[in-house]
């Protein structure tokens, strides 16, 4: 299996270097990561080229208006989430019904702050992505309660102590790359070329 082409690379606007991260990749669209809270779903059809970074070939103004999505609203995935209540419940209790369900949640802290979303679970840590190319490898021991989000200890500023580089291996050991082929397990986007500026090859 070798995973898409975009997820995890930087993202440009036309009139903007630092647009924000790719956090999920799908057969049509990249989701974005960006600053402030910020999240873009961007149709592949409006990249204009690849290479160390994803070039959007419009003005930051046009993704703005166009693709700016709440930060909040699930992310796309080809799997499921088998919870379904909204209600909070101890931890000890959603494990022992709803195993290895926590992904693809928003996480939030004690006071509310956003933090990012989960976007693997391993029996002890979740991983989280937040803002622009932040990650977080959290223990579970620090969650607090489950439902519609999953709710943590720590606060800012103390939560960066879980603050790891969004490159480094996961807590499996596997490679980053592995978030992606986790949630699109069955489509292929081709080869990862990144030199290939010129024929981008979209999938159908």
């Amino acid at each position: 299996m070798v995973s898409g082409k975009y997820f995890n690379k930087g993202v440009k606007a036309l009139d903007e270097p630092n647009l924000g991260h790719v956090v999920r990749e799908t057969p049509d669209k990249i989701v974005v990561f960006g600053g402030k809270n910020k999240r873009y779903d961007i149709p592949i059809s409006e990249i204009q080229q690849v290479g160390a970074n994803v070039l959007i070939g419009l003005p930051f103004s046009e993704i703005e208006r166009k693709y700016s999505v709440n930060r909040n609203d699930p992310l796309p995935t080809s799997r499921k989430d088998p919870w379904k209540s909204d209600n909070q419940t101890d931890l000890g209790t959603y494990e022992g019904k709803y195993p290895n369900s926590l992904f693809n949640k928003g996480v939030r802290t004690e006071n509310e702050d956003h933090v990012g979303h989960v976007m693997k679970e391993t029996d002890d840590k979740i991983v989280v992505f937040g803002y622009g190319d932040e990650r977080f490898d959290i223990p579970k021991s620090e969650i607090l309660a489950v439902g519609r989000n999953v709710i943590v200890k720590k606060n800012f500023p103390e939560l960066f102590r879980y603050k790891v580089d969004m490159n480094s291996p996961l807590p499996t050991g596997e490679p980053i790359e592995k978030i992606d082929e986790e949630a699109y397990p069955e489509y292929y986007h081709g080869p990862r070329d990144d030199e290939d500026k010129q024929n981008l090859i979209y999938p159908k």
